[in-house]
């Protein structure tokens, strides 16, 4: 997807289940995603893993956004699929050689 268009899905992203997001990152992800900017990235990275899982890495803003909606129906569900992806997009962001929080700069 090209950058503008992964802006406008983390858009919708948080449009859509941004409370459910929100209510997942404060109970389990919290020291994790401390920062603004992290979460904006968060929101992002579940977009582009949407694109790439569900959809075959080939998906319009109104497929993420009509998916997420479907998704939403189904509460229980929507958690367990967000929280994976959440997980999945931090353990990505962590793989990257040499990342460090913000938040773990000012712990020394």
């Amino acid at each position: 997807m090209p950058r503008r268009s992964s802006t406008e899905a983390a858009k919708i992203v948080e449009e859509v289940v941004g409370d459910i997001i929100d209510e997942l990152v404060e109970k389990y992800y919290s020291d994790k995603v401390d920062e603004y900017v992290e979460y904006e990235e968060l929101l992002a990275k579940i977009a582009d893993e949407i694109t790439r899982v569900v959809f075959k890495g080939k998906a319009t803003v109104d497929d993420i956004e009509a998916y997420l909606y479907r998704l939403r129906e189904k509460k229980g569900y929507a958690k367990l699929i967000l929280s994976y992806l959440i997980g999945r997009a931090l353990e990505l962001r962590e793989e990257v050689e040499g990342y460090m929080p913000v938040s773990d700069n000012t712990r020394t």
